[in-house]
């Protein structure tokens, strides 16, 4: 197999950032039909003004349907919302990241006040509005314990579970699943759904962390962690399923070389790679006939859209990923892809 016509694909989590970090990745998202855009800015997009004008900002620059990613902060209101879903309709989906999980999760709201704003997953259910759940918790809150890195997303299932419990027809997707207990709960549940970053299919704890947990790696860090091989082997096993309930979201997050070497940032900037290596590995597994559907129709499929009708090409060529692109370390850096996107 030298050659592969794909439907043109989606990506369901991205982050684009702004200003002249947006201006420097933008274009590598121009392969995709549609984009889902995440508003966790140090200025969270968590109101219909801000969407709107985000969505123009990013419309101005990329050649792709931006979808944005409105926070659910402490001070979303349902007249706030019921405002956006008039104004941005399908191109908006609401997002929910715990107070202090990741970057700009400052504005978040703790697991243990989502009660307070059950109104507004009223209305999403209603409206059928997706709600994009990073599925972390860093905090025991009976002991006030710190909770490792590695252990957050298992930490989170009980209030996910409440949360479908609660909201049967509610439309939740949790964000870069990265372990077996999170892959067996949106089996369990008809209304979860999960996207799958290609971060947490090639990489694993212990190239990223040492055996005190400390970091050595910095460009390999992203949230959630990088997981041990048997929660690694699991979350590629429910990418190559079949399964509907799973698809693609890259979860490219750009920063600066000098913002991860010195502060550490969360966040793996792999838009240059995704396509190629997704593609490398479902033909190495023999799952070539799951790819389409892993990134050109689930995620639309559960979101209510329309198939892309246009169509793209891969071909087999060795090519070598870039040490540093536009002054950002790309994830993959310095490996040699057998796969490219062509013309």
């Amino acid at each position: 197999m030298e050659e592969i016509l794909l439907r043109q694909p989606d990506d369901w989590h991205a982050h684009l950032r702004i200003g002249n970090l947006m201006e420097n990745v933008i274009n590598l998202f121009d392969v995709y039909g549609r984009v889902v855009c995440m508003g966790n800015l140090a200025d969270p997009v968590d109101t219909a003004k801000k969407a709107l004008a985000y969505r123009k900002q990013i419309s101005a620059m990329g050649n792709f349907l931006p979808i944005i990613g409105v926070m659910l902060t402490k001070n979303s209101t349902v007249e706030e919302w019921e405002k956006i879903i008039k104004l941005l309709g399908k191109s908006a989906f609401m997002k929910y990241m715990p107070e202090g999980i990741t970057t700009n999760s400052e504005f978040g709201i703790p697991w243990t006040e989502l009660e307070n704003f059950s109104r507004i997953f009223e209305l999403a259910q209603d409206k059928k509005i997706p709600v994009l759940i990073h599925a972390e918790n860093n905090r025991n809150f009976l002991s006030s314990k710190e909770i490792a890195e590695i252990d957050r997303e298992k930490e989170a299932v009980v209030f996910i579970e409440e949360l479908a419990l609660a909201f049967p027809d509610l439309i939740i997707n949790i964000e870069h699943v990265s372990t077996r207990t999170m892959v067996g709960l949106i089996k369990n549940y008809k209304n979860l759904s999960g996207s799958i970053s290609p971060n947490h299919l090639f990489h694993c704890y212990k190239s990223v962390f040492d055996d005190h947990g400390e970091i050595i790696n910095v460009h390999k860090y992203f949230k959630p962690v990088a997981k041990n091989e048997n929660d690694r082997e699991a979350v590629i096993a429910a990418a190559l399923s079949g399964n509907p309930k799973f698809f693609f979201g890259s979860d490219s997050a750009p920063h600066l070389k000098i913002d991860k070497e010195v502060f550490k940032r969360a966040g793996a900037f792999n838009a240059l790679t995704n396509l190629a290596y997704l593609c490398e590995a479902f033909v190495e597994r023999g799952a070539i006939d799951k790819f389409e559907p892993f990134v050109s129709e689930y995620g639309a499929r559960r979101y209510g859209f329309h198939l892309n009708t246009e169509v793209i090409r891969l071909k087999r060529q060795n090519w070598e990923v870039p040490t540093v692109y536009r002054g950002i370390v790309p994830d993959l850096a310095g490996r040699e892809m057998r796969w490219r996107i062509v013309e």
